[in-house]
């Protein structure tokens, strides 16, 4: 991951995260509250500490454990 960007590294954490939890990208999606394509685990979005706060949540852990290894 060392040439990979910061949002593509936290976004493959997240989606580490969600499929550990045995929860599809869509019914995530609806659980924090943010369309599909918002899920940050493109690399693309540049998500706010609230989400953040609330992807967090919705994966019962830590926003630093969203961070793990970055």
């Amino acid at each position: 991951m060392e040439n990979t960007s910061l949002k593509t590294q936290l976004g493959t954490n997240i989606a580490r995260l969600r499929s550990e939890a045995n929860v599809s990208q869509t019914s995530f999606a609806l659980m924090v509250g943010v369309s599909r394509k918002y899920l940050i685990e493109s690399g693309k979005a540049n998500p706010t500490v609230d989400m953040l706060e609330r992807i967090a949540g919705g994966l019962d852990t830590t926003v630093g454990r969203l961070f793990d290894g970055l």
